[in-house]
């Protein structure tokens, strides 16, 4: 969401147009007033109150706090766009009708894609989205399996405008593409991005390419666990910058996207910006974010991702097509289609 939302931010701005960024203080100790890669960033107090009865009972005056810090923003905006819906939502919609200003909200899969599995607990937040969804002039989505997944909570997000997330193809790099069968992966190592499920497969792959290699970027709390389901092949590699990700896919034949929900998955397209197919999960957004290019798979089905990414390597995508995919989902493309939203809503 920082990687899309300054993006975004920064495109506008080129353009002439005026953009602060607002988000939630958390944690508390940020600056309230800040500047990010030349993009004015406000931290505001956006909190809901939860189930804490003395919260509840202050939410009037919450509520009038967090108007007052909006009006303190400057002047009156042109358009309110919230992407990713959370407890900004409340204070926004608010504000928004009160002031008279045009409201557009995203979804970027929060509703089924929260860490926190918020919106499956809260019966607040849920509210509070069908809030928005009702105030809102122009609703959007990621990928249309996340507006899906919204409309279970706000059913007017059913059928609503899919704008894509997006890549800057220039900080990727197209390399020959290796005959050697090498598959890569990169991401939070957390149950939600299937790694598990990629190493189980390639089990399956190695009968049939008995010389074949997964080598897997990234960190987190599952590291240990993948390490431990590690065979024959498998190469965890830590961490890894931007760089890191280019070496990477630059070795491989086939990207893996395995994860068992994706809303949309920019790791996809970041690997097709590197002239790369991908074997992607169909548990998702990742055919709005390939697509379709490549070879989709349910990675839940360990002998069907398999054979996917076995597909996939005796038929690789041409490099130059998976780079022509991603640069039509350059950050000013996205731009372009938000901004043609815009004037639709104003007031």
């Amino acid at each position: 969401m920082e990687e899309l939302t300054l993006q975004l931010a920064r495109e506008y701005i080129t353009r002439g147009h005026d953009v602060t960024v607002v988000v939630h203080r958390h944690p508390a100790d940020l600056p309230a007033t800040d500047v990010v890669e030349g993009v004015p960033v406000r931290r505001l107090d956006l909190t809901l109150p939860g189930s804490d009865p003395r919260r509840l009972a202050a939410v009037p005056f919450s509520l009038l706090r967090q108007l007052r810090q909006l009006d303190a923003l400057g002047p009156r905006p042109d358009v309110v766009h919230v992407q990713c819906a959370a407890n900004q939502v409340l204070a926004l919609s608010l504000w928004t009708t009160l002031r008279r200003i045009p409201l557009v909200l995203t979804t970027q899969g929060e509703v089924t894609m929260d860490a926190g599995r918020i919106y499956q607990r809260s019966a607040q937040i849920r509210q509070v989205l069908r809030l928005g969804a009702q105030r809102a002039a122009v609703l959007t989505a990621c990928s249309r399996r996340a507006g899906d997944d919204a409309a279970t909570v706000a059913t007017r997000f059913a059928g609503c405008t899919v704008v894509p997330n997006g890549v800057d193809p220039g900080q990727w790099r197209v390399t020959p593409l290796p005959e050697a069968p090498v598959f890569a992966a990169w991401g939070r190592h957390v149950p939600q991005k299937g790694l598990d499920l990629l190493v189980e497969a390639f089990t399956i792959v190695r009968e049939q390419l008995p010389d074949a290699t997964l080598r897997i970027g990234g960190d987190g709390p599952e590291h240990d666990r993948l390490r431990a389901l590690a065979g024959p092949g498998v190469e965890l590699l830590g961490p890894l910058d931007r760089d890191g990700v280019q070496a990477l896919l630059s070795s491989a034949r086939v990207a893996v996207v395995p994860s068992r929900l994706e809303p949309f998955g920019i790791v996809a397209v970041e690997a097709m910006a590197a002239g790369r197919g991908v074997v992607w999960s169909t548990n998702g957004g990742l055919a709005d974010a390939t697509g379709g290019l490549g070879v989709g798979a349910d990675p839940t089905d360990t002998r069907a991702l398999a054979q996917a990414m076995l597909d996939a390597h005796s038929n690789p995508v041409d490099p130059p097509t998976a780079r022509a995919h991603a640069e039509s989902l350059r950050w000013t493309q996205i731009a372009d289609r938000y901004l043609g939203l815009y004037p639709q809503v104003q007031a």
